[in-house]
């Protein structure tokens, strides 16, 4: 499984069958690391080169969120435990965005692998972090992401690219990354938050695998949370998202 993209595909009656695998391994990412020695330095051209994780970028300004508050908006796994309902005892963390293969209309594909395309050469800090039950085996897929770039227009630019007004026509698309398909419903886009869902299929059909998502932008930061699991994923979701989005407002 790409940790960039969603949780694995269930086939047949199968419940939770596709492994995940150690964070960062199968995905094809330039200087791909964990948390530490992951933030990028703005004096450097694009996003492969890294500086210290405790360093503030020279570019942000005081009103603008920093690293070390970006990184606090990340919920512990005990949290989200607690919101799914399950004991997610697995964690993986990425510092980079990779770069995920999707097969299918190419406008859409951010909708599978969110926050992952088209964020540009400008992003200071970049933290992936996802949590299942197990390793190998598991019934739910949660992954919470932050990107940050040292102004607000860089991140509001990079989130339209993402998910422009249109991105609606996507409602109905499959797209496909490994042996894994999704049909896209997206629920709601506005200039700074989109929100969607991914059905996994079998043989062009819904194999109840479900993952809920939401994207925002606020001020010099891109956030996003995605809850895939059997059944109902939003309200979890919905939950990660806002207590997300409650930390970065009361940051600033």
């Amino acid at each position: 499984m790409d940790p960039t993209v969603k949780g694995p595909t269930v086939t047949g009656a199968s419940v939770f069958r596709k492994g995940a695998i150690a964070a960062c391994a199968g995905i094809v990412v330039t200087g791909c690391s964990f948390f530490g020695g992951s933030q990028q330095s703005t004096t450097t051209s694009g996003p492969s080169a890294a500086s210290g994780a405790s360093q503030t970028s020279a570019a942000a300004t005081a009103d603008l969120l920093s690293p070390d508050k970006a990184n606090s908006l990340i919920l512990p796994k005990e949290d989200v435990s607690q919101l799914v309902g399950s004991d997610l005892e697995y964690e993986g963390r990425s510092s980079n965005p990779g770069k995920p293969t999707i097969d299918g209309k190419e406008s859409c594909r951010s909708l599978v692998a969110p926050l992952s395309l088209g964020l540009g050469e400008s992003w200071t800090t970049y933290r992936n972090v996802w949590s299942q039950e197990a390793e190998k085996t598991y019934d739910h897929w949660v992954s919470q992401r932050v990107v940050l770039y040292p102004k607000a227009d860089a991140a509001a630019e990079a989130f339209a690219s993402q998910y422009p007004a249109d991105i609606r026509s996507c409602t109905g698309e499959v797209l496909k990354s490994g042996e894994s398909s999704w049909r896209e419903t997206v629920k709601d886009v506005t200039p700074d938050r989109a929100q969607w869902a991914d059905d996994s299929l079998d043989n062009g059909q819904p194999n109840g695998w479900r993952c809920s998502d939401e994207a925002r932008v606020i001020d010099n930061l891109l956030l996003s949370a995605t809850v895939c699991q059997r059944g109902n994923s939003v309200p979890a979701m919905q939950a990660i998202i806002d207590r997300m989005v409650a930390g970065a407002t009361k940051s600033k």
